[in-house]
């Protein structure tokens, strides 16, 4: 099959203007098939509002076609706190009955394209037959919704048909009955075995895919979109050394915090710092109690990149299971040239930082020998390594890979 040939249909329940980074990945690889003429058509779930990605999607918008979702119910006691006697006595009766309830549900009762499957399949099923459609990538999670592949399969054998996985499918098994996380391995298994590519994002994942389910995985990293990064301001001296933090704070990172505030107070000593932290949820407030310390609300991505060429060092915070994913936001962190303080334990992400020097990995065994080091680096500015090539991190360069690897399908 070659690139003319090649007509595809990326299914992605998450999709600008919705801001998730699923919606992102798919929607700058499509930005960029267009530039590599590729015929291509989109379907999603239909959010109203803005994303800092709608100028990606612009030039292509009328390929999009979008599903009304099936929003679920949400009981009652996840909807408000009670104020009085009676509400508290509904609330309770609320939590009771949820929790009896979602024993007896089917599979992944949080999944949040529950209930959404006919309409995604019926949608497919008429842009494939209309747009003559051979490539069928989907985007998860969320999972659920991707029961519709052996299902078009059936209906549509000779199409190949790609998996995306961003995220393990078994980090929702958490909570469900034995009962349900077989139904959803059941579900699983018929998903994968009816696909011709799994797309991972990191090695690991591919690795895993591999592994268990004997189907040929690809390494499709988180990117960077270099458009993003123009006309950015210049670094304006400021008193003081200033770091900075963006993005979700994920389970198991108390650690992580109370580390950081180890650092700050020994970094103190030498110079007077302070840490911004741009969060995307709550929690870890008391964790971050500290005076050398700051939360604000999420920002913008090109305004949080401002405040990084602003800042002096960029903080990278990973949980235990997170230390061999590297983000989109990582890679966009090295492109900024900013040096990273990475505070998480081994792994693929700590073994790039220090092997490509840039940036530094700290931990509480080597805590005093890295500020030293950082202190150091204020003066040589040789972390990160100005000559390190950022050109194979971004979508342009990995979706023409990607274009190669589906033509060989």
């Amino acid at each position: 099959m070659s690139s003319e040939s090649l007509r595809i249909l990326v299914i992605s329940y998450f999709f600008p203007p919705f801001n998730r980074v699923g919606g992102r990945r798919w929607a700058k690889h499509c930005k960029y098939f267009e530039k590599e003429n590729i015929k291509f058509n989109v379907l999603a779930g239909d959010f109203t509002g803005s994303s800092p990605w709608d100028e990606d999607i612009k030039s292509y918008r009328e390929r999009i076609s979008r599903i009304e979702l099936v929003k679920p119910k949400t009981p009652y006691f996840k909807k408000k706190l009670p104020d009085n006697i009676l509400q508290k006595i509904i609330w309770k009766a609320s939590l009771i009955f949820w929790q009896f309830k979602k024993k007896m549900l089917k599979g992944n009762y949080n999944d949040t394209s529950l209930g959404n499957k006919n309409s995604f399949y019926n949608q497919a099923k008429s842009i494939i037959a209309r747009e003559n459609i051979n490539t069928v990538i989907l985007s998860c999670g969320p999972f659920t919704y991707s029961s519709i592949l052996p299902i078009l399969k059936s209906n549509f054998p000779h199409l190949k048909y790609v998996l995306d996985y961003r995220d393990y499918w078994e980090d929702g098994f958490i909570g469900l009955t034995n009962k349900q996380i077989s139904n959803e391995i059941k579900n699983q298994l018929e998903v994968v075995n009816s696909v011709d590519l799994i797309l991972s994002p990191n090695l690991e994942m591919q690795k895993h895919y591999a592994e268990t389910f004997d189907k040929p995985s690809y390494l499709l990293p988180h990117c960077i979109d270099q458009d993003n990064l123009k006309n950015l301001p210049k670094k304006t001296p400021t008193k003081g050394i200033q770091l900075i933090y963006g993005g979700a704070f994920y389970d198991q990172i108390g650690e992580n915090i109370a580390l950081i505030k180890k650092f700050i107070d020994q970094f103190n000593r030498f110079q007077k710092t302070t840490a911004d932290f741009y969060v995307s949820v709550k929690g870890y407030e008391k964790e971050l109690a500290h005076p050398s310390l700051n939360r604000f609300d999420f920002i913008e991505s090109s305004l949080y990149f401002e405040k990084v060429i602003q800042a002096d060092y960029v903080i990278l915070i990973l949980p235990p299971n997170r230390v061999n994913a590297m983000s989109s936001k990582f890679f966009e962190l090295i492109a900024l040239r900013k040096p990273i303080l990475y505070f998480g334990k081994e792994g693929m992400v700590s073994e790039f930082i220090v092997r490509n020097k840039l940036g530094f990995h700290i931990t509480l065994n080597n805590l005093e020998e890295q500020i030293k080091e950082i202190i150091d680096n204020l003066n040589t500015a040789r972390i990160p390594d100005p000559s390190y090539d950022i050109s194979t991190h971004t979508f342009e360069y990995h979706t023409k890979f990607l274009i190669k690897k589906l033509e060989s399908l």
